[in-house]
């Protein structure tokens, strides 16, 4: 059974086209349903989402498998179960949102699952449910058109006593629109109608359903294996209410909108009952990604609306940017985003169990009303997203800090969904290259992400233009362009960042010559790079965009060379060697004074950042930009003036160069902008803008304001590689031999700032591609090191005490003579694999 859907060449996609079904544009329930709490009814109703199905014969069966893949996402169900795979603890799971998004201009991904314990001995009936998804709903109408409509295609190969059948999408196969989930969209959500015939019996060819023939079409598109971690429920994450607050219009308070009217309310309990005209705020006390779940008892066509916001109004006045009264749930930052949920009851007297399946959402708070009296019991919220076994665990002494790394982490969880997404709630959730790029080397320690960014670099490389340039998304998106800086750029920084983290040479393999297709377009430039397209996003300092175009270029030319000497191409890493030099002297020609520093109008922090991190300055002009870098820092108040481009290597930059001090005072700020910010204002994930909100201006920024955008999330990069302390080096790539550097906070009285306190700890696991290696420094008392690695390495042991002894396991040691090392004043020690304690008093 060596056959599949990419080299049979039999099996062809089959769509289903009615127009006598199909609701006009102008009956388009979403047209009928604005962002807002809205109203119920009338909304017409779409006819529910593309059916396909295939009745067929086994006889004697042996085994079975299925290969299958649509434009638009499915769900396989066979003689009433729905198709899942068995994992390694022999339970059954689903892939959710099958077959993921891809360039669909280009390719699309097949899923396989055996499928022979559905089969059974004479007639069964197989169903594939597909919906609008990334393809031709409202996210994919930019790209693909908006008169596209679904496909599917599949391949069913059965052995039996009498030999194989294989069985293709073909015209014999049918199709209808209906089933339960009568319209969805990635963005709007979906209405679901537990009055029509659900998938389970249509599988069993039960419903009523009238059936048509479908049509076949041809797509040139490839369709592959499927690779890459697949996007499935995580229920050990699952959350349940933290709190319910019921209420019943609003009262006045002065504002605008004016305060909601709280009936009662409920701490930590999963259940409550809604009377006519009540409305139900759930808290999940976590903004995150995927779906609310619950039993629901009530009347027959009784209609719920669910709605779904990152946070509450604060106040009812509309000057503070409020949409509704205060405590009510704001929807302004999701946009045309309609984001919700409806659900027609059946009327079971047993209560019936509701959960979305073709749309996601991003949340804290879910929102429940109802047209008639309802009971919901067992409510929680499931927590959907790309499956990535997570590597990465640090504490502090400092809880604020420690709020920041579960924001961070809870960033990446929703925003890693088949593709790295900008933000999972709004009208946009696009694979934007910036935010990828600037968060990537933090995602490689938080979880092992290589297998997710082997399937996004293949995206990347499907819609890379003929020129070289990689588009500003991935995959492609017709609102935005290609080869912008900090963007594109992510082609040559991704693989890298994979490459050096986990020593994957495949990456390096299957996508290089794409990076030389790119490096050959920036040759075109003269020396200028990428386009000068969205600059150092969202700074509040903006610095000269043609200024980081150069900069990322020799970065770009850096890595390249790094690249090609690991894949022995060392006439390549010459050539790339000589770019990098090139670009760097052009620098200096144009951005830099006669004195070879950096010209006034370009001194920015994120100016000084890129010039030290990219080496563009003369060596002997670095400690004058560092100097001023510095000032610049302590002038603002020990506060950040960057954006995507500098926030993502400000703290780095600076442990680099020896002040790393600095960097935790940047870490502890609190004011605009700053990391702590939003964590002292409650948030659980990582904003999109720095002051989102504000205390003195409420909601800042509305149209631009994601609450989970995990760009700045960078910051932990800082936090495992100096902080902690775990490093890998191109010369060793993987972690073959890792680097132990740590840095703890050692500023004096003089260097904290005011309102500020020292960290005195952090303990940190790292599963590295070796082997798990902790890190672990104490300076309550002395200064306590304990570490454990898997293999030969190195530590950097910072010096913190005036004695000449110390102690490893016990054991009483002198201070050899101290180094330069990146950890300052510091003793080198070569350690082999075991763990360690270090006692410095």
């Amino acid at each position: 059974m060596s056959k599949d859907l990419m080299t049979h060449g039999k099996s062809t996609w089959i769509a289903y086209i009615d127009e006598n079904s199909t609701v006009s544009e102008k009956e388009n329930p979403w047209n009928h349903i604005s962002r807002e709490e809205g109203q119920f009814h009338p909304i017409p109703d779409a006819g529910g989402v593309t059916l396909f199905r295939k009745i067929f014969t086994v006889t004697a069966l042996k085994n079975a498998r299925i290969d299958a893949t649509s434009l638009g996402v499915f769900d396989l169900y066979c003689n009433g179960q729905r198709v899942g795979r068995v994992d390694e603890q022999g339970n059954t799971v689903f892939d959710e949102m099958k077959p993921g998004w891809t360039d669909y201009r280009n390719r699309a991904l097949f899923y396989s699952y055996d499928l022979t314990a559905y089969l059974h001995e004479g007639e069964n009936v197989l169903l594939a449910v597909v919906a609008p998804g990334w393809y031709n709903g409202r996210i994919g109408h930019w790209t693909y058109g908006e008169d596209t409509h679904v496909a599917f295609m599949a391949g069913l190969y059965i052995n039996s006593e009498q030999g194989e059948q294989s069985i293709y999408t073909d015209e014999t196969w049918e199709g209808a629109f209906g089933g339960v989930v009568r319209a969805s969209d990635i963005w709007d959500g979906e209405i679901y109608d537990a009055n029509q015939p659900d998938y389970v019996s249509l599988s069993c060819g039960k419903g009523g359903m009238e059936w048509s023939t479908v049509t076949t079409e041809e797509h040139d598109i490839a369709v592959t294996p499927h690779i890459g971690p697949t996007v499935m429920v995580r229920p050990e994450m699952t959350r349940t209410p933290a709190s319910v607050v019921i209420y019943h219009g609003a009262v006045d308070n002065g504002s605008d909108y004016g305060k909601i009217n709280v009936v009662r309310t409920s701490q930590g309990e999963d259940h409550f009952t809604l009377t006519k005209g009540e409305t139900a705020i759930i808290d999940l006390g976590q903004n995150m990604v995927g779906w609310p779940v619950f039993v629901v008892k009530g009347k027959q066509d009784t209609w719920l609306q669910i709605r779904f916001g990152e946070v509450l109004n604060d106040s009812g006045l509309k000057s503070r940017r409020n949409d509704n009264p205060q405590g009510s749930v704001h929807t302004i930052n999701y946009r045309s985003a309609k984001s919700k949920g409806y659900y027609v009851l059946r009327g079971d007297t047993n209560g019936e169990a509701y959960r979305p399946q073709f749309t996601f959402y991003g949340f804290r708070y879910c929102e429940i009303t109802a047209t008639d009296d309802v009971t919901i019991t067992n409510f929680k919220a499931l927590v959907l997203g790309s499956v990535i076994r997570e590597t990465g665990r640090m504490t502090t002494s400092h809880k604020d800090v420690n709020q920041l790394i579960s924001n961070i982490l809870w960033g990446q969880r929703g925003n890693y969904l088949s593709v790295p997404t900008d933000c999972p709630q709004r009208d946009e959730r696009l694979g934007w290259t910036g935010d990828t790029q600037a968060f990537c080397g933090t995602a490689t320690y938080n979880a092992d992400v290589g297998p997710f960014f082997h399937k996004w670099l293949q995206d990347a490389r499907d819609c890379q233009h003929e020129n070289g340039m990689y588009p500003d998304i991935v995959p492609y998106y017709k609102r935005f362009g290609w080869g912008a800086v900090a963007w594109a750029d992510a082609g040559i920084i991704v693989p890298y960042t994979v490459w050096k983290m986990y020593g994957d040479m495949d990456i390096l393999h299957e996508h290089y010559d794409s990076m030389e297709r790119y490096m050959d377009w920036l040759s075109t430039t003269n020396h200028a790079g990428p386009h000068p397209t969205y600059g150092d996003w969202l700074a509040f300092e903006p610095t000269d965009k043609k200024y980081i175009c150069v900069a990322y270029y020799a970065l770009d030319a850096m890595y390249m060379v790094a690249m090609s000497k690991a894949l022995g191409k060392f006439d390549r890493a010459d050539h790339y060697q000589k770019v990098y030099e090139d670009v760097c002297q052009s620098f200096r020609d144009n951005y830099c004074d006669e004195h070879g520093d950096i010209k006034a109008e370009y001194t920015t922090q994120t100016g000084y950042l890129l010039a030290l991190r990219v080496g563009l300055l003369l060596p002997e002009r670095r400690d004058v930009a560092l100097s001023a870098l510095k000032q610049k820092i302590i002038d603002n108040g020990y506060r950040l003036s960057t954006g995507f481009v500098g926030s993502c290597i400000i703290n780095e930059v600076l442990a680099e160069f020896g002040e790393n001090n600095l960097a935790y005072s940047l870490l502890l700020q609190t004011k605009v902008p700053s990391w702590l910010h939003s964590v002292r204002l409650g948030a659980t994930t990582i904003w999109e803008r720095w002051g989102a909100y504000t205390q003195e201006d409420g909601f800042t920024h509305p149209g631009t304001s994601s609450l989970n955008h995990y760009a700045y999330g960078a910051v932990q990069e800082w936090m495992y590689r100096h902080m902690a302390g775990i490093e890998t080096t191109e010369d060793a790539p993987g972690f073959a031999h890792p680097i132990l550097q740590p840095k703890p906070d050692t500023r004096t009285l003089d260097e904290i700032p005011q309102g500020q306190e020292r960290i005195t700890m952090c303990k940190t696991e790292f599963d590295s591609p070796v082997g798990l290696i902790t890190s672990a420094w104490d300076t309550a008392n002395g200064f306590v090191y304990e570490c454990t690695v898997p293999v030969a390495s190195t530590l950097y042991l910072p010096i913190l005490t005036d004695g000449e002894t110390y102690t490893v396991n016990g054991e009483v040691k002198y201070f050899s003579e101290s180094q330069a090392t990146p950890c300052g004043k510091a003793v080198v020690i070569e350690l082999q694999a075991g763990k360690y304690t270090f006692v410095q008093k």
